[in-house]
């Protein structure tokens, strides 16, 4: 009986082909059989092992604009909690993929605390898990402690979730901040819970991208998890394409005005020569004050300005009000 792929399956590999990974595998010796008096020829079709569930909706250039938007974060979250902790704290973004609801949640295997968010003007809910140990640990410095927490609860308190918040804005924060090329984003918490199965806000094959963090310091240690739906992004590929950090897609001349108006300020070194003269050692050592040195240019005569080194303009030495100046009168090109 033959076997009917399912809706799930079709659409992955489709995702497969449309991101360019399926390929054709090298014949092996095993795949031919020897007929006699005949070249080999093959046993059956020669094809390489895919997998159907592989999500593969953004691209190697959305993918490099959002680790470089996760690092950016890392380093923001890094010395912010460092300053709110008084401790030194390190924070790393290890890892951004994109992946199923269902293997993001098989992740969250030991005791987190989850938030549901909403994050204005992307649409749908993102999610952001934070081990339990890392925050419970966070709540007793911001209270005082010392931060190191033998008897981690499962869950905390109403009462402790808000002191963490002291803990968790400036990282959202931070978070918002590294994505602004997707706009000006905003965040609100909707919930805070404990166990994962509740958070379900996906279906288990929807494809999401998941930006993985790693918090530690002298006492603390803990891992951030931040899951962005696609349908959150989707109508946002473009902005990630044209990611200022990369810079990609942009027109030539892009940057032009940009460029320009940051160098306008920059000083730049412009002397002008007046004019040479070769003297022997022994003249050279007799000079002395008041002495007239005859320079191999004569009044009138053309004087070149360079621009740090580079000759730039053409010109004549002249007075403007009691100062010497000098007047350009062509460009060296």
């Amino acid at each position: 009986m033959n076997e009917v792929l399912s809706n799930t399956e079709i659409e992955a590999l489709l995702d497969m082909f449309r991101a360019e990974e399926a390929h054709i595998e090298e014949p092996r010796e095993e795949d031919f059989k020897r007929v006699a008096g005949a070249d080999v020829e093959p046993v059956g079709p020669v094809v390489s092992r895919v997998d159907l569930f592989k999500p593969n909706r953004l691209s190697r250039e959305h993918m490099a604009s959002l680790e470089r938007c996760g690092d950016s974060a890392a380093r923001a979250i890094g010395a912010t909690t460092s300053e709110k902790l008084r401790l030194d704290m390190n924070c790393d973004c290890v890892q951004v993929e994109q992946l199923r609801f269902g293997s993001w949640l098989s992740q969250l295997r030991d005791s987190v605390a989850i938030y549901t968010l909403r994050m204005p003007p992307l649409e749908h809910t993102a999610l952001l898990s934070i081990s339990t140990g890392l925050l419970y640990a966070a709540v007793d410095r911001i209270l005082g402690g010392t931060g190191r927490v033998a008897d981690v609860p499962s869950e905390l308190t109403s009462a402790e979730y808000t002191v963490a918040d002291a803990f968790v804005g400036p990282c959202l924060d931070h978070v918002c901040k590294s994505l602004e090329l997707l706009g000006d984003i905003q965040w609100e918490i909707d919930e805070r819970l404990s166990n994962p199965s509740s958070a379900q806000v996906l279906g288990s094959h929807e494809v999401a991208v998941s930006l993985y963090f790693q918090v530690s310091g002298e006492s603390m240690m803990g891992d951030m998890r931040l899951l962005l739906p696609y349908a959150m992004l989707e109508s946002h590929l473009d902005k990630l394409s044209r990611s200022r950090a990369g810079g990609f897609n942009l027109e030539p001349g892009h940057l032009r005005d940009t460029v320009e108006s940051s160098m306008r300020e920059v000083d730049l070194d412009l002397r002008v020569c007046l004019g040479e003269a070769s003297l022997a050692i022994r003249d050279l050592m007799a000079l002395g004050v008041g002495d007239v040195v005859p320079l191999n240019t004569r009044v009138g005569d053309s004087l070149v300005a360079p621009v740090a080194g580079v000759p730039k303009f053409n010109g004549t030495v002249g007075t403007r009000g009691r100062r010497l100046a000098f007047c350009v009168q062509s460009m060296i090109s």
